[in-house]
């Protein structure tokens, strides 16, 4: 018996002693990977253009590709199919004060994918790349350009166009996917309760066409967007409001000489011209033949650190935390696209404890979601906002839930375009009956009480059920009136004046008191620290931080991932049947308790 049991001891240690040996050698394989895959730095020569290629999708927070897609791009040597805005901002204010960069030059097109490339992003970079030319030059070239890389183009210290070149710049539109006639056609039944008038989030499944009262906010949202945008562009390039307003009205597409004619432009000059006249304006390189360059993906390559919270680790020097919540928020620890309450509990509550954090800015970028998770995340930011200042940065959309887990953070700020507001609750109530029927289907149950089976999805629910439903919405919509007076430190009755889950354009909401200053992230991180009272010194961290290459290789020995789908173009059938999947999907994965959505409609899509 003695030797068996030490058999099965000396069994076991060889196990484990293999499995230790197993780890090590994973752990020095993922570090060689490491290693091998990271891109070796490129020497910035003297007299260079950094060449700006517009073609990323310009995103808030750090966003990590999927494991499969990041092996893929980093033997081919491409690991940026996005850039966060702040590494797009460092990138742009080390390159302003180089004596290695001599201009900048803004090529390509603009990708919006998600809740990347916003307008209100995309206002931050403009203003970013605003401050490079006021120290060196910065070109545009327009080929094939749209509304978005003709606002962030026309900053440009000169602007040229190709002759056979195109400007599409027909304004916006805001459009939503309406799927109600084909739900009631499937006998997929909706049941909506909605405080109040303008809480529209339930439209897109219960209707085929677009109400009036939406039609109503939508159109003086985008009008006001608009006049951002467009005021932007006529004060960069000289010209009036009203000239610009005319020429969309009157034009669908601008074409060659058009687009210098219309002040959009300089001059005309074919690719070939364009090489040569940057190639008297900085170094010759005699390899390329073209002008000396350097590509700004390299660049912030070269200029950032690839270990990201290094000092966190070293847990030295004052920091101020960036948090970012982007997404549909849910419940739990969240699925795939979207934003789970847990992890942001987390991130508050660690930057909460370290004393070495002084200040934390909420990056916002969410059209809402569940209530239930919003009064928890409530809950913790008050908390750490009563140890040091919690500072909200909205950035493309922060409505709803969005706007609700701003309203407690000590200063608001927003971009113009940013869309906000939508104080409001709706509550939706699924259920299959008539499809049910229709497959000869039916739901059978007993039940010990009158109310246990009110969230069953095998049938419509009843008066008193939907009675009591209503005012469980009406308590988690007063509930959302306090959190915000008491954060604006305004009454019940004003907030709900400019509530009733109406939209607002970001320069519409510092008008109505709701939020406190027109600015983007780089502001808002200035002023926690300021309010922290500790200056300029100090880092930013980031939750969710960047992996680093090493912990995305180990990422994709864990789990094998299928890479990221490229995003469709808009208009087309592809494009389409996304819009349509995603809408069912958000719709699955919206998980309350309690069925309570303090929620935009966030199929609406402005482009």
């Amino acid at each position: 018996m003695a030797d068996f049991i030490i058999r099965v001891l000396k069994w076991l240690a060889a196990l484990v002693t293999a499995y230790f040996i197993l780890f090590l050698g994973l752990f020095l394989i993922i570090a060689i990977l490491g290693v091998a895959f990271q891109p070796a730095p490129k020497v910035v020569e003297a007299d260079s253009v950094l060449v700006l290629d517009l073609g990323f999708n310009l995103t808030d927070k750090p966003r990590d590709e999927d494991p499969g897609e990041i092996l893929r791009a980093a033997i081919e040597g491409d690991l940026l199919h996005s850039i966060s805005l702040r590494k797009a901002l460092d990138g742009l204010k080390t390159a302003q004060n180089d004596p290695d960069i001599s201009g900048l030059l803004l090529k390509g097109n603009v990708i919006s994918d998600g809740y990347g490339g916003s307008f209100a992003a995309l206002r931050e970079l403009r203003q970013a790349i605003q401050a490079f030319a006021s120290k060196k030059p910065v070109w545009a070239y327009l080929n094939t350009d749209s509304l978005r890389d003709i606002y962030i183009k026309s900053v440009a210290t000169e602007i040229f166009s190709n002759p056979y070149g195109g400007l599409d710049f027909r304004g916006l539109r805001a459009e939503r996917l309406y799927l109600g006639d084909a739900f009631e056609r499937l006998g997929i039944g909706l049941q909506v309760v909605a405080f109040e008038e303008y809480k529209s989030a339930a439209e897109s499944f219960q209707r085929g066409e677009m109400s009036d009262i939406e039609r109503e906010q939508l159109g003086e949202l985008i009008d006001d967007i608009w006049t951002v945008i467009a005021g932007d562009i006529a004060e960069s390039r000289g010209l009036e409001l009203k000239a610009i307003n005319n020429l969309v009205s009157s034009e669908l597409l601008l074409f060659g000489p058009e687009i210098p004619a219309s002040g959009l432009a300089d001059e005309q000059m074919s690719s070939d011209e364009f090489i040569d006249y940057l190639s008297g304006k900085s170094a010759y390189d005699k390899k390329r033949e073209s002008f000396r360059q350097f590509a700004f993906t390299d660049y912030i390559r070269n200029t950032q650190s690839a270990l990201p919270d290094l000092d966190l680790i070293m847990g030295s020097g004052n920091k101020v935390a960036v948090i970012y919540a982007e997404g549909i928020l849910v419940d739990g620890e969240g699925v795939q696209g979207m934003l789970g309450v847990e992890p942001l509990i987390r991130y508050l509550r660690e930057v909460r404890k370290d004393e070495s954090v002084r200040a934390v800015v909420l990056r916002v970028n969410s059209p809402g979601g569940s209530a239930t998770a919003s009064f928890k995340l409530v809950r913790e930011i008050e908390l750490t906002n009563d140890k040091k200042p919690v500072v909200a940065s909205m950035g493309g959309i922060a409505t709803s839930a969005g706007y609700m887990i701003s309203a407690p953070c000590e200063h608001i700020y927003a971009s113009p375009s940013t869309i906000t507001g939508s104080i409001g609750v709706v509550t939706m109530l699924p259920n299959i009956e008539g499809l049910a029927e229709k497959l000869s289907v039916n739901f059978e149950g007993v039940e010990t009480h009158p109310f246990a089976g009110t969230y069953s999805l095998g049938r419509a629910k009843t008066e008193e059920e939907m009675r009591q439903v209503r005012a469980l919405s009406k308590g988690f919509y007063t509930d959302f009136l306090n959190v915000v007076a008491n954060g604006r430190e305004m009454s019940v009755e004003d907030v709900r004046s400019r509530a009733k889950g109406r939209v607002w354009s970001g320069a519409q909401a510092i008008d109505l008191g709701l939020i406190d200053d027109l600015g983007g992230l780089t502001t808002a991180v200035q002023r926690a620290a300021d309010l922290a009272g500790i200056g300029d010194d100090f880092t930013v961290i980031e939750r969710p931080r960047a992996l680093t290459l090493e912990e995305k290789i180990t990422e994709l020995l864990m789990e094998s991932g299928m890479a990221k789908a490229v995003a469709p173009k808009p208009g087309t059938l592809q494009s389409l049947w996304r819009d349509v999947e995603t809408e069912v999907q958000n719709l699955s994965n919206l998980n309350d308790p309690y069925g309570q959505y303090a929620i935009l409609p966030y199929s609406l899509k402005i482009h």
